[in-house]
């Protein structure tokens, strides 16, 4: 918010749960969560029963670091499991690679995971929750005709 009131930033891109208030917004998508893991896993093959999931190693992201449980606990605990999480990552490009090359699995934005090769998306035994993406920008830009382009230019290339 800072950097965008000091004219730093035009545009930044955030998830709605969170956002700074006082800034304008619009929705571009909404994103839910799947299971991946490498092509060829062998646990795989189809979608897990709920104690298959948890018997999986998972793979989390904790951006500020050392995090190692999400939202995707929540409902195993409610029944008495617990996913086994065995590496936590700063962000999910670097999981991607780790994805690729191993037996772990993870829980990814669907946007993110749908169609990189070397990876097997199933659906979770699971409902975690989802979010919203969305862009946020400052007052004084809000009437400028090139932002107004450009958010609008970023909007219609988003399904």
């Amino acid at each position: 918010p800072r950097q965008l009131e000091q004219g730093e930033i035009d545009l930044f891109f955030h998830t709605s749960v969170g956002a700074p208030p006082g800034l304008h917004r619009r929705v571009l998508f909404d994103e839910r969560y799947v299971l991946a893991g490498r092509a060829g896993h062998p646990r795989l093959r189809r979608r897990p029963t709920l104690a298959q999931f948890c018997a999986l190693e998972h793979v989390v992201v904790s951006p500020g670091g050392g995090g190692f449980a999400g939202p995707a606990d929540e409902a195993p605990a409610r029944q008495g499991l617990a996913r086994r999480v065995v590496l936590s990552v700063p962000h999910f490009l670097f999981m991607m690679s780790v994805l690729a090359g191993t037996d772990m699995v993870a829980m990814l934005p669907e946007r993110l995971a749908r169609g990189v090769p070397g990876l097997r998306v199933v659906e979770a035994p699971l409902e975690v929750p989802g979010y919203e993406m969305a862009m946020l920008w400052h007052e004084r830009r809000h009437r400028d005709a090139g932002h107004r382009w450009l958010r609008e230019w970023i909007a219609a290339r988003l399904p």
